[in-house]
């Protein structure tokens, strides 16, 4: 068992002991599909990391045959069940809709693993057939199979193939993105997969390093938003601020890819910094542009930092939030120069001043107030303009 790999199971150990009972149980949070957070997040997230799928128990016929890799065996099951759905009466395109909707609801294991995810497991079980898994990748997008199938902890194939946790496919990642997968999905967690690559284990393995560096390089030239918060409001850029002294090499490429898409200016998607589609300028602005929802979530994804655009910085005197907040930056407006203590959960606090800004996880997740409190406060996080804690 590697360094790595002894980390972790260390960790999903310890999530056990720190499981406090509280919330949904196990069995009901399977049957959602719903983002989670706090304790149930950390229960689900435990059982998804100590679990997973094991080919000679789990595998039905269809998935043995997914496992050998035989592609033609795999095209004449997918004409069989369309002549299949023929014969029962229908039209023969309805009949391979109907195909393409029963192969999108396969899963396999305790993980409920979907077919593309399976594939990209596979070819990390079975290297040596690793080509014949991406043949039958490129067979099923051929047909219009969907690529962001999900299993328990809702990630997708796309996200798996390259978030280093083990997966480093970056061809299996490609041909993916190629087909519509989205690289900043949103899994159970709230978490994108940037979280995941980010979040280095044994920074002193140089392995596992350079694995970190590529992942997040091809993460960020695919259009990867690293100021996507997770349920818990940690974001990919506040991860890597806090690891800095560590892997600084994972701040300065996020550094390089913010000049690049500032010199793109309005021609350019606001969170993911495409331009290969027509964008859809904000009806409040009228300056932020970004992909249609139709194509991809980047305006769901990006609102809750565009938002904060819209305040008024005086009228937040009222409320229990004061300054100007951005989910990559934290720091006081030119019109307040006072200190202030930075209160996250109600346990952690940084002071911090004009000329001292603080990184932070996102504006839904903290309480600015001032510094003469107490620093032991709790103060309860704020519904600001309809942002919600």
């Amino acid at each position: 068992m590697s360094r790595n790999d002894m980390i972790k199971k260390r960790m999903g150990q310890l999530a056990k002991l720190h499981d406090t009972g509280e919330g949904r149980p196990l069995e009901e949070l399977k049957k959602t599909d719903e983002i989670l957070k706090g304790v149930e997040s950390l229960r689900l997230r435990t059982f998804y990391s100590s679990n997973c799928m094991q080919p000679q128990r789990d595998l039905d016929p269809f998935g043995q045959m997914l496992m050998r890799g035989d592609i033609t065996l795999a095209q004449f099951d997918f004409l069989t069940r369309t002549e299949e759905k023929v014969r029962s009466g229908i039209d023969s395109q309805a009949a391979k809709a109907a195909v393409l909707k029963d192969l999108y609801a396969l899963r396999w294991g305790p993980t409920v693993v979907p077919l593309y995810n399976l594939l990209g497991l596979l070819s990390q079980i079975i290297p040596e057939r690793r080509e014949k898994h991406l043949a039958l990748a490129k067979f099923y997008i051929s047909v219009g199979l969907p690529v962001d199938g999900r299993d328990l902890s809702g990630t997708t194939a796309l996200s798996h193939s390259f978030s280093t946790k083990p997966g480093f496919d970056l061809e299996y990642a490609q041909i993916l993105c190629d087909a519509g997968g989205d690289v900043n999905h949103r899994n159970r967690y709230g978490a994108a997969v940037a979280h995941e690559i980010v979040q280095v284990y044994d920074p002193r393995d140089p392995a596992v390093v350079r694995k970190t560096t590529k992942s997040l390089e091809w993460f960020l030239s695919h259009g990867g938003s690293v100021d996507i918060a997770d349920s818990d409001g940690m974001t990919p850029r506040f991860i890597c601020t806090r690891l800095k002294g560590v892997i600084p090499g994972l701040l300065k490429l996020m550094e390089q890819e913010d000049e690049r898409r500032k010199l793109k200016g309005a021609s350019a998607c606001t969170l993911c910094g495409r331009e290969d589609q027509k964008l859809l300028a904000c009806s409040k602005c009228k300056q932020a542009r970004d992909c249609s929802p139709q194509l991809r979530a980047c305006q769901k994804l990006d609102w809750p930092k565009h938002k904060l655009s819209f305040m008024d910085p005086m009228g937040l005197r009222s409320f229990a939030v004061r300054g100007i907040c951005r989910v990559d930056h934290c720091t006081l407006s030119d019109y307040d120069r006072t200190q202030y203590v930075l209160v996250h959960s109600g346990s952690l606090t940084h002071e911090f001043t004009q000329s001292r800004p603080i990184e932070v996880f996102s504006i839904t997740s903290i309480t600015l107030m001032p510094a003469c409190q107490p620093k032991t406060a709790r103060v309860k996080r704020p519904r600001l303009l309809g942002i919600e804690p």
